[in-house]
């Protein structure tokens, strides 16, 4: 991933219960990823695969499936929780005190450890809420890569770098490296957090040709001092199978945003391969998490 002038994809999966924080359903784990697994396989490109540890507990066979295909797990906390500052509003969330950080990344990162039968060394943040007090916590644990920083809503950089103990956003001399999710830095928004910008979920959104567009035009904004980019795509499993617009329960109905539901499942899956397909021929990389090296 240092090769002079190279372009490098890593496709990333945060596996999480469907629809992340809005349900407790598994469908994207256990339907979904099989699907995923199958375009990986025939593409022939790696991927990183980051489940939380509750969803890693009840599908040790999905874990199991992902590490036989040669793909990376990582953690994605253990609940779905958020472990930093909230660039959003979500309902009901109740933020982890920083006290309480540490050991809730440790938990997170045993019980994947526990499952998988390798020690995670890759991680992102539910939401993309981290903080420097997370990302002390992972290199204490022993993390090399964390991939939580919302680059589009600072309106920052998206090259990896060191991070500042004192400051997550700044480069510093920390081991573990900071792997910002890029952004379509030409978007142009009326949103104050900036969401529509965001690379996720473009893919799905706009189609392959759209997202490989962007990818275009992003990689030299990633171009580091040695001449290589790299550019994080990040996905969920439950893109991948038909998520309803309506969702009831026992105590409310509620309708989602069409960026949560639309083209879900087979376009998805469709739009994935086309897009591997695209930069493959292109001439991209593509690379786990834990590949990535700056030194």
């Amino acid at each position: 991933m240092n090769a002079h002038d190279a372009n490098t994809i890593i496709l990333s999966f945060d596996m999480e219960p469907d629809l992340g924080s809005w349900t407790s359903g598994q469908r994207g784990i256990r339907e979904g990823t099989p699907e995923i697994l199958n375009v990986l396989r025939r593409q022939g490109v790696p991927a990183t695969f980051l489940f939380t540890g509750r969803e890693a507990e009840h599908n040790p066979d999905i874990v199991a499936r992902v590490l036989s295909d040669g793909h990376e797990i990582g953690c994605h906390t253990m609940f779905h929780e958020t472990l930093g500052n909230a660039v959003f509003q979500m309902p009901g969330d109740s933020p982890v005190l920083d006290a309480e950080i540490p050991g809730r990344l440790a938990l997170a990162t045993d019980t994947v450890e526990r499952i998988a039968g390798v020690r995670p060394v890759s991680f992102r943040a539910p939401r993309l809420f981290g903080s420097t007090t997370m990302v002390n916590a992972l290199e204490d644990l022993g993390y090399r890569i964390d991939s939580s920083y919302p680059a589009y809503f600072h309106g920052s950089d998206f090259r990896p770098y060191h991070p500042d103990a004192d400051d997550w956003a700044r480069p510093g001399n920390m081991r573990i490296v900071e792997l910002p999710l890029f952004y379509d830095t030409d978007a142009v928004t009326d949103d104050p957090l900036r969401r529509s910008g965001d690379q996720w979920p473009q893919l799905r959104l706009h189609g392959p040709n759209a997202f490989a567009d962007l990818c275009r035009r992003m990689f030299p904004r990633a171009r580091n001092a040695q001449g290589w980019s790299v550019l994080c795509v990040y996905l969920h499993p439950w893109e991948f199978v038909t998520i309803p617009e309506e969702l009831t329960t026992d105590e409310a109905t509620i309708r989602f945003k069409p960026f949560l539901h639309k083209n879900t499942g087979r376009p998805a899956l469709e739009g994935l391969d086309a897009f591997i397909e695209i930069m493959k021929r292109e001439g991209a990389a593509f690379a786990m998490m834990k590949d990535l090296r700056l030194d």
